[in-house]
């Protein structure tokens, strides 16, 4: 089951996807939005200047894509939240209303600009969804490791969906189910593979959220528009690149980046794991790396020395 209309005459339904880098918040909304039903509009936030995840969604044959690049929702971009949402209901006038906020959010800072009086009569705040993933959740959920947002979107959450168990064993399961019931032992966890599920979502939640304080990740973002096509060999080199850590420790990398056919691949990286896809879909080239003291200029000297060499 997916998301029913929750469209009403006063306020329109809204649920909020939290999950940190790479966990798979715009996968999950994509495989909901399979089943939705009635309009449905999505609001993205991208930590960077280029959006990606926007043209991800469109290309599931969503139209109703708005997209607020160029900082976070819980802090910087607080005022483009409200002002994009009362757009949203005014022009689109959805049933439903998905917004994915950028990784490093805090949910309970958006949830307090989603729940003040300047959208009381606009949205009705129906769920917080955390979307973690199996295989670095108890590595991650340590207070040493990226810090009290990380905690802050599981804490918030109503629905918990327990991404890419595929890839951990039944005893890892096991402690991640147990750690998150420690965390947070009113919400429903669902595991899942592929954010694929059968679960309908929550609604009628109650209004507040818990804050573990302000928190700083401390991540940075290079946004680049690579024009030039690059081979598989040179694509190859560039994730070896990024790998050695040549641009910095970089922790995800998404984008799309032209090749000699003509067409474009999406590159996604979340930590180790590796993703190259075709897409075939009209795209700019864009590519953000997110992660820790990372060198830009290391980044547009690559693409210039592979601009030389074709």
């Amino acid at each position: 089951m997916g998301l029913m209309a929750g469209k009403t005459s006063f306020a329109l339904g809204t649920s909020l996807v939290c999950g940190f880098l790479g966990a798979g918040k715009t996968t999950f909304i994509m495989e909901q939005l399979k089943s939705t039903r009635g309009r449905t509009a999505v609001l993205v936030n991208e930590f960077g200047v280029l959006g990606i995840d926007g043209s991800l969604i469109r290309s599931a044959g969503v139209v109703n894509v708005v997209e607020i690049p160029g900082g976070c929702i819980c802090c910087s971009q607080q005022a483009g939240l409200v002002e994009s949402i009362q757009t949203i209901a005014e022009e689109i006038q959805p049933d439903v209303l998905l917004i994915e906020p950028s990784g490093i959010a805090e949910a309970s800072e958006v949830i307090k600009v989603l729940e003040d009086e300047a959208l009381s009569d606009v949205i009705r705040l129906d769920a917080v969804i955390a979307i973690v993933d199996a295989s670095t959740f108890l590595e991650f959920s340590e207070p040493e490791a990226f810090g009290a947002f990380f905690l802050d979107q599981v804490t918030n959450a109503d629905l918990i969906v327990v991404n890419k168990t595929d890839l951990v064993s039944p005893t890892e399961r096991q402690r991640v189910a147990q750690r998150l019931l420690e965390l947070n032992p009113v919400a429903l966890a669902v595991e899942t593979a592929f954010c694929r599920m059968e679960t309908p979502l929550p609604s009628k939640r109650k209004k507040g959220g818990r804050s573990f304080g302000k928190s700083e990740p401390g991540m940075e973002c290079v946004s680049i528009t690579p024009e030039i096509p690059l081979s598989e060999d040179q694509l190859e080199k560039f994730t070896s690149a990024i790998y050695q850590g040549k641009f910095g420790q970089v922790f995800r990398a998404k984008g799309f980046l032209p090749t000699p056919d003509g067409g474009s691949v999406n590159l996604q990286i979340v930590g180790r794991t590796l993703s190259v896809t075709p897409f075939y879909e009209e795209v700019r080239p864009r590519l953000i790396l997110i992660g820790y003291n990372l060198d830009g200029e290391q980044v547009s000297e690559f693409f210039k020395s592979n601009r030389k060499s074709t």
